[in-house]
């Protein structure tokens, strides 16, 4: 009788363990949400942005940022935002996806 009562009050531990990580990573996963919406509140300029800066962008990451930065050093500031489609990486849906969130 004692054995099944210590096995459900470690079986009902776990679970709230369990439930409590959960829990958190919710929050966790939440808090990025926010702070990601709250970063792109403002467009991120293409000509004058770094590469840390551009990576926060949805469908940018770190290899396509740092292919902006050098194509900017190597051709001069971008002109239009459609220029982007020339940096190596970034393609029509791609561009068509980043737009709504970067200027010059």
């Amino acid at each position: 009788m004692l054995k099944k009562l210590t096995c459900r009050l470690l079986l009902v531990a776990s679970l709230f363990v369990l439930s409590a990580g959960q829990l958190v990573y919710a929050v966790d996963k939440s808090a990025e949400a926010l702070i990601s919406s709250v970063e792109l509140s403002e467009k991120i300029n293409i000509n004058s942005a770094n590469a840390e800066q551009l990576s926060v962008v949805n469908g940018i990451g770190n290899k396509k940022a740092q292919a902006i930065v050098d194509y900017r050093e190597n051709n001069g500031n971008f002109l239009n935002i459609d220029e982007l489609i020339n940096v190596k990486g970034i393609g029509q849906s791609t561009l068509k996806k980043i737009t709504p969130f970067v200027t010059l």
